[in-house]
């Protein structure tokens, strides 16, 4: 392969803790049901380096999305201090600006909703929210090229933020799951 043994044992290591490879003593290295046994790092990997999701793999992570998108404001509204609105309200400000502009928002809503989960101070969920942020960010994108959408996102994180100040999570799991629902209706179609 043109490689050294260093360099190729590396690389069967990071397969084997991504779950895409499996080995076996005295058998060998065998690959792995990417689909049913891989980690969700993989996905992520995979599509990193240009794979593009399916359909099926975008409908199931905004399925598991929903879900912890719906944890992370519930604790938020348990959790969050003022630092936590401080950096919350200053995205919102600065999404009107890139909305003033007609710019993509899409920077601005991961960092929005990775503000969110911060405020949960929960740092396993932070860290499984970011993964599907960079997952799905090339679509997110896509998606807010469109202006309409970037102005009705900006609309409800003002309202998610409101549900979070007051620590109302009954109304911000009510808002999030209308919010995530709008994109996956609009994914759902696409």
């Amino acid at each position: 392969l043109g490689v050294s043994r260093n360099a190729l044992r590396e690389a069967l290591t990071t397969l084997e803790t991504l779950r895409v490879v499996e080995s076996r003593p005295n058998s060998g290295i065998y690959l792995r049901a990417i689909d049913t046994e891989s980690s969700f790092e993989t996905i992520v990997l995979l599509a990193g380096l240009g794979a593009t999701p399916t359909a099926a793999e975008v409908r199931e992570t905004i399925e598991v999305r929903a879900t912890l998108e719906a944890q992370a404001v519930t604790l938020a509204c348990a959790r969050r201090d003022d630092d936590d609105l401080a950096r919350l309200a200053a995205i919102l400000e600065e999404t009107d600006r890139v909305l003033a502009d007609a710019g993509n928002i899409a920077d601005c809503d991961q960092a929005f909703h990775m503000a969110l989960a911060n405020a949960s101070h929960n740092s396993v969920l932070v860290r499984m929210l970011h993964a599907f942020y960079v997952l799905t960010l090339p679509r997110r994108r896509h998606f807010f090229a469109d202006s309409a959408r970037g102005t009705a996102s900006a609309l409800a994180h003002r309202e998610l933020v409101a549900a979070v100040r007051k620590r109302d999570p009954r109304r911000a799991t009510t808002l999030m799951a209308r919010h995530l629902g709008n994109a996956q209706v609009y994914w759902a179609g696409a």
